[in-house]
């Protein structure tokens, strides 16, 4: 029994907290769905009783293209304890439409992510946060009643992403 428990140990220890290693299986075709300042905030509301991590990227922003498998593997890792991602990519949605799509099969994303549509970039950013430039990539965490608790500019290594939800998490 107490080799049963030393080796299960070693596994834990080698794979099952290592939420930064992997890739994530997918198979969907990618669903890109428009947001907006109004349907930004129906993301934040429908993620009522959960975190929301929101990553801004965009598919020509290397830092971006670099943290992306990151939150990936924290999404598959912390889904069951609650834990929602939300992409939006701020290509331009007319010309970079098929380069988001490429991207985001190439990364098995399987579940539904957002292309900026807003008219009005100002606006679109005083949604996110006042205090946010639009520089890319940023994070947002918003906690389970949809408060913005964090906002980290610059990439953001799987650690440092652990460090921002795990916190938040429901255990």
């Amino acid at each position: 029994m107490q080799r049963i428990s030393f080796l299960a140990g070693m596994m834990i220890l080698l794979f099952g907290t290592s939420v930064c290693a992997g890739v994530p299986d997918g198979g969907a075709e990618p669903l890109i769905l428009p947001v907006d300042e109004q349907s930004f905030q129906e993301i934040v509301h429908r993620s009522s009783g959960r975190v929301l991590l929101v990553n801004v990227w965009a598919t020509w922003c290397v830092p971006c293209v670099e943290e992306f498998p990151d939150i990936l593997k924290l999404r598959t890792t912390y889904a069951p304890r609650g834990l929602d991602v939300a992409f939006i990519s701020i290509d331009n949605p007319r010309k970079a439409r098929a380069a988001v799509l490429v991207f985001l099969k190439k990364m098995n994303v399987d579940f539904p992510t957002y292309i900026k549509s807003a008219k009005n970039d100002e606006s679109f950013i005083n949604t996110l946060s006042r205090e946010w430039s639009g520089a890319v990539p940023t994070t947002f965490v918003y906690d389970h009643n949809g408060k913005l608790v964090h906002t980290q500019i610059d990439a953001q290594t799987c650690n440092e992403l652990v460090e921002l939800v795990e916190p938040l998490l429901l255990q």
